[in-house]
């Protein structure tokens, strides 16, 4: 490992530079990291390997993430042209992400290892032909665990946007050739639309309910758990043999009133902290490695017109925005208060392995340990990785998720990435209000955004986006419903819609009706009041409760069920034999506004009486 200065390095950075074209032997700096204010050379051009820079990395990889092994490309020259390649990558004007120089390198392997298979040597030979037969061939792959699933469009996509990588990398070299597809592109041939929709699935509402209040509950005994913790830690037993040790310590925790023994409480301290990551992104929308960036006291709040605001901080590389902030709920800072208590074994024992590195001059070793020191997610690596202090990674995260939910006994496939999606959603759930589950949790949100976001604009702005997208799916979708020709309405407002349903040239105004229903979606106002959709955007005239009569409101199928049990609470409450004359004038009033809305509704009111009869003979 050697030091060199900001000079030395942009000069023999200029000098690669220039060299690359020509095709001759290359050598020089690579790639190079910083610890204790040094810059060090990471990797050179002529090394078989290559380590991208801990600062280039999200902070929730494991190091050999960061590792670019070219011995694993068959074949010198294509290897030298994959140098080529990744070095214009990785200098490009704008900076990648190392997850993003990763995925090039992982696809670029596989183009080139087929290249040697079919006999080419050097990209001079390939030629429009050999690209439409590795079009083919990719066309023809399956998953590896699925056998005769076949791959999906996007993992397609960056298998062919290899190729085209190395026409851009090598064009003004020896070893360029022609445009692969001069009439198409990668995304066209992996059978992909430019404006590909989010896959990421919602965590369904049974599921998260079952998942948060586990955390919940986990969290209401963390004072407990980590009591004993800290006690059985500090408690010496006598006997030198470890299972006498373990059977000690599981006395000594009886007398404290924990009789489930060592091993249980160690589960149960796992469980808690993986119940404080999954209250954290339910309740903020973090995305995984964001949460891996989460240290020590990476928190404030604010108090606005007499509220208490609660902003969490951490630091993005996925948009480069660096220290950034979201706005979240208090039990989310409990969370991670806990996670500072659980986390602080780790702390100290990571403070004296960074005395050791600084001691041993072991510069890489320093970096790593300082970017992650303070981290409330830090645990050790499996004793096949040394046992060594790291962060939580992704991969990691999702794995301990999974795990979460199995114990539950819940049916789900759990990962991080679906949070962000399921928050966005619940977020439009919560302003429509219409959100059954964790409301007190997300009271915050009932403010304007735009407010929201100018208390303190160091927040994460493509999370807002993304809640607008949210919502404008939502609405669309409400909207489209009641515009679909067999819906069935009620309210104020539903003779308005039919008679824009039966307006031929309203759909001809629009290139199709998916344009027709976002234009018309844009001008609703929409909020949900628990019996209807509300479409007054003022709150003026607001009858309140009146929504079937409102000629602002508009009732549908969704909101059948509500209807229902209306009405047959009202049919039990006239059986009531001492109910007053007005009792009964309400109960009436109420029987008819149901059966005006429910008939709307194609529900047939006989039936729903019988079902009522069934019900008490049973």
């Amino acid at each position: 490992m050697s030091i060199i200065t900001g000079a030395e390095l942009l000069t023999d950075r200029e000098r690669l530079l220039k060299a690359l074209p020509g095709g001759e032997v290359l050598q020089g700096i690579m790639t190079t990291d910083r610890a204790e204010g040094a810059l060090y050379v990471l990797s050179r051009y002529e090394d078989p390997q290559w380590w991208l820079p801990k600062s280039k990395d999200t902070g929730n990889h494991r190091d050999s993430h960061r590792k670019l092994d070219f011995t694993r490309i068959s074949g010198e020259q294509l290897c030298a042209e994959a140098k080529l390649v990744i070095a214009r990558s990785i200098w490009a004007e704008n900076s990648l992400a190392n997850a993003t120089i990763r995925t090039r390198f992982e696809n670029l392997v596989h183009w080139l290892n087929w290249l040697h298979g079919q006999g080419i040597r050097s990209h001079t030979q390939v030629t429009p032909l050999v690209a439409l037969r590795y079009v083919q061939y990719v066309r023809g792959l399956t998953l590896p665990n699925k056998p005769g699933t076949p791959l999906s469009g996007t993992t397609k996509f960056y298998r062919l946007f290899a190729i085209e990588l190395c026409w851009k990398g090598l064009r003004a070299t020896a070893s360029g050739f022609d445009h692969p597809w001069p009439d198409g592109s990668a995304t066209a041939l992996a059978g992909m639309k430019q404006d590909r929709k989010s896959k990421t699935e919602i965590i369904p509402d049974d599921v998260l309910k079952q998942l948060f209040q586990h955390a919940e509950s986990l969290l209401r005994q963390a004072d407990d758990l980590l009591a004993h913790r800290d006690a059985v830690a500090a408690y010496q037993p006598r006997s030198k043999l470890p299972n006498t040790q373990s059977t000690e310590k599981t006395r000594f925790l009886k007398t404290r009133g924990w009789d489930r023994g060592v091993a249980a409480l160690k589960q149960t301290l796992t469980n808690l902290r993986d119940g404080c990551f999954v209250i954290i992104l339910a309740t903020t929308g973090i995305r995984a490695h964001e949460l891996g960036q989460i240290h020590r006291g990476d928190w404030f709040s604010q108090v606005r017109d007499g509220e208490r605001f609660y902003f969490l901080v951490s630091r993005s590389d996925k948009t480069h925005a660096g220290k950034t902030s979201w706005l979240c709920p208090k039990i989310a800072i409990e969370a991670v208060n806990v996670l500072e208590r659980l986390s602080a074994p780790f702390q100290h024992g990571l403070e004296a392995a960074l005395e050791a590195a600084k001691e041993a001059e072991d510069l890489q070793e320093i970096t790593r340990l300082r970017a992650i020191s303070g981290a409330v997610g830090l645990t050790k690596s499996p004793p096949n990785h040394n046992n060594r202090l790291t962060r939580l990674s992704g991969a990691s995260l999702d794995t301990t998720l999974k795990n979460f939910t199995k114990a539950l006994g819940l049916d789900w496939k759990l990962s991080s990435h679906q949070f962000r999606r399921t928050f966005a959603n619940y977020v439009v759930h919560h302003k429509l209000g219409d959100l059954r589950y964790l409301r007190d949790h997300f009271k915050h949100w009932s403010l304007d955004m735009t407010i929201l976001y100018v208390m303190n604009e160091a927040q994460d702005l493509e999370l807002y986006d993304e809640i607008y997208a949210a919502f404008d799916h939502k609405r669309q979708a409400i909207v489209g419903h009641w515009l679909e020709p067999d819906t069935l309405l009620s309210g104020g407002m539903a003779g308005h819609i039919l008679q824009m349903r039966s307006r031929t040239e309203e759909v001809r105004t629009y290139k199709d009706r998916r344009a027709m229903v976002e234009a018309i979606s844009e001008l609703v106002y929409l909020r949900s009041t628990g019996i209807a959709w509300c479409t007054n955007d003022t709150g003026v005239d607001c009858a309140g409760g009146q929504c079937e009569g409102c000629e602002h409101g508009c009732i549908d199928d969704t909101h059948k069920p509500f209807w229902e049990g209306l009405y047959l609470q009202q049919i039990e409450l006239r059986q009531i034999d001492d109910l007053t004359d007005s009792g009964l004038k309400t109960v009436k009033r109420t029987m008819e506004r149901c059966i005006k809305v429910l008939t709307d509704l194609g529900v047939d009111i006989n039936r729903l009486k019988e079902q009522l009869a069934d019900a008490k003979a049973i």
